[in-house]
Order: C-alpha cells, then structure tokens, then sequence
C-alpha cells in the first residue's frame, strides 16, 4: 500500500474529445499544487487474475463498469471471479460512480449473472448525492449550532449544505431514465439565472422546471453537450456551485464504446468558475465516497475495528477515479487495464463482454504504458490486470 500525494488529475486521454483538464482550486477535496508534489509510480505488479490476492485480502471494493461488466452485458470471467471471492469468504462491496442509488445497483446486477447474496454492500455516488441533498436541513441546523462539528472542514461542509438553496438546474439522463427529486425539497429551473446551484446526474437532458417529478419530466428536453456548456458558461458567471452526482469523466457503454459522463461538465466548470470549492464531487475520487464504504466495511486503525487498510483493496479501470481514490484513501488498488484505458495502453480498443469472454484471450499491456499512463494521472496502482478475472 502506498501513500500519495497528488493534485488534481488531467482529464483521461481515453475520454471523448469534449472534456478538458480540470482546474485544482475549484475541487473540493483537492490539494492545492503547492501543497502536493505529482507522482512518479516506480512500479506495477502485473497479475494475470485476482486469484494470488485473495489470498490476503479480505475486503474487495469493486468498481462496475469496465470491471463486473461493459455496461450493458457481464464479463464472463468476473462473474467467475465474484463468485470465487464470495466462497473464499472475502467482503465484497460494489463502490460506483452511479447516479442512482445504491438499492438499485445489485437489482442491475442480478440478470447480469451476479447473485446479490455475494455481495456484502454498495455504495454509490448517486446514493450519497441523494443523502447530503436530504439532510440539507439537518446541515443547516449543525451549521448554525456552535460546537456542533469537531473540525473546520466539517463545520465548512455543514456551512456549504446548509447554504445551497433549493432551486437548481438539473443536468440528467433521458434514454437512461432521468433521476428522481421528489422526498428532497428542490424545485428545478430551466435558466441558470434563476438556479441556487447546479446539478449533475446526467449528460442527455435538462429537466423541466417544477416541484414534483411529473412537472418536471413534462418539460425535460434532451441537450446536447454543447448547449450544456453554455449553459455552464452563464453559470459560471454567477460561480454557482455544482453537485457532480457521477464525477466519471466516460464509462464503457458495450458495443457503443466510451460515453460521456457528468465528470465532463464537472471538467469543463472547473475552468469557468473563479470560487474555491464550486465543483463538489460526490463519488471517486473525492473521500466522500470512500469513508463512507470503508465504514460500512467496519475498517480503521483502531482495535475495536474489523478490518485493517492493509485488508483491503479497490479495484477498477480509471486511474483518474478507481486508483487515486484508492491511493488517498490508504488502500491498495488493482488496475483493470482493459477499460476505459484500453487504447491508451495498446489494447485495441474498450472490448465489449462479447470480446473479452472468460479474459483469457486478452494480452496484458506493456508495463512501461501502464505506468506512464499513471504518472500522468498522477496515481500509483499497486496491481495491475487485463481484465477483472480470477
């Protein structure tokens, strides 16, 4: 396991050509460059599968797509590989840059060939989006409470939660499915200047203006990235403050390749604004999402905990999200080569479920690519494997 330091990631070469590199300051939850130093990985275990690691490893934070499946269909060889783990008696917990909550993710996951009783969690992006809009109210409670926080940065966040407001202009997803509001006292516009805050489930649509989610889904339009920018752009002019729900920059979509994610908005704002703290990811890499699946593990450093960091190990195919979350959080991380990185690293291309099979045919990477890849996303994988397999 290693500890590092880093600022801010560049935007991943595999992503689509729209996002650019996002701006340090305007991150929370990222070390200023003058506080960090960027990482120079010295080296990478190549492993041709997970079976070695199981060994020690007690405690499995499993990335989705581009690991457990392609977004449409499940890799063969990592859903041999869940079940092996399961019956080794490892945890395993789904951690996800989803913008849907969490109660959905193992339902998803079932018809894929996954059995939910292999699992032990999930936490996603979107279900801790949804819990820090919901408490809103209690924040703002904390906030003005004195000595109701242990910390600055707790009484800052508390401060931020409380202050947001509840008009927001509300970037979702249309084919997908939009998000549901409804249970969380927002009320959505359409015009930035009327917004408190911004924020991102998805890249396909802007949602109607209303209190409930009928009202809103009768004027929902589907937006191009583009006119997303702009929109921002008018935005950024007030440095309103955005809720990323889903900080991935693209994630593989089957036979359709990478697809854009909200991370790319989040990118593009970043640039815009001029206030510290206006882009608020909710997923990997910020902690957010880590503290709160490493608490549901029963992992810590102290006696009364269950698990040590040392038990534990994350694994994914974004080094930008997957791996330097794992490095700032204190776990070792196992790189899916074959994912979003795929033709950066040599590999062709993303492979569907189709392509990959059992994984067997899938030639790893040369190592020097791997760890030039990481050292410009400013990252440190402990492990490294073609495909998720066992």
């Amino acid at each position: 396991m290693r500890a590092v330091s880093r600022v801010a990631p560049a935007c991943t070469t595999a992503a689509v050509a729209v996002a650019s590199s996002v701006a340090t300051s305007a991150t929370r939850g990222t070390p200023s460059a003058a506080m960090s130093s960027a990482t120079e990985p010295t080296d990478v275990a190549m492993i041709p599968g997970i079976k070695r690691l199981a060994e020690t490893k007690r405690v499995w934070l499993l990335d989705q797509f581009g690991v457990l499946h392609d977004g449409v269909t499940a890799y063969p060889g990592a859903v041999d590989a869940a079940r092996r783990l399961h019956e080794s008696g490892a945890k395993l917990y789904v951690i996800s840059n989803s913008s849907r909550r969490s109660t959905n993710t193992l339902r998803k996951l079932e018809p894929m060939g996954f059995d939910p009783a292999w699992f032990s969690g999930v936490v996603t992006s979107g279900e801790v989006t949804h819990q820090m809009l919901a408490s809103r109210g209690d924040k703002k409670e904390l906030a003005g409470t004195s000595g109701a926080s242990d910390g600055e940065e707790d009484d800052s966040d508390d401060e931020f939660w409380a202050s947001l407001g509840k008009k927001c202009l509300h970037f979702t997803w249309s084919t997908r499915g939009p998000i549901p509001l409804d249970g969380l006292n927002l009320e959505t516009v359409t015009d930035p200047d009327e917004a408190d805050f911004l924020l991102a489930h998805g890249t396909e649509a802007v949602n109607g203006a209303g209190t409930t989610d009928e009202q809103r889904a009768q004027g929902a339009v589907d937006t191009s990235l583009d006119a997303m920018r702009e929109l921002l752009k008018r935005a950024a002019a007030r440095n309103l403050p955005l809720i990323v729900a889903n900080p991935d920059v693209v994630t593989v979509g089957g036979d359709a390749g990478l697809l854009p994610m909200p991370g790319t908005l989040a990118k593009w704002y970043a640039e815009m604004v001029t206030t510290d703290g206006a882009v608020r990811l909710m997923g990997k890499p910020d902690r957010i999402i880590y503290d709160r699946v490493l608490e549901m593990t029963g992992t810590g450093d102290t006696e009364d905990t269950k698990y040590s960091p040392e038990d534990v190990v994350a694994v994914g195919d974004s080094l930008e999200h997957d791996v330097a979350g794992a490095n700032d959080a204190g776990v070792d991380s196992v790189f899916v080569c074959g994912g979003i990185h795929a033709k950066e690293l040599g590999m062709r291309r993303v492979a569907s479920a189709a392509e990959v099979g059992d994984g067997s045919g899938v030639a790893p990477p040369d190592k020097g690519k791997i760890l030039e890849a990481a050292e410009e996303h400013d990252c440190e994988p402990d492990y490294a494997v073609p495909v998720f397999v066992w």
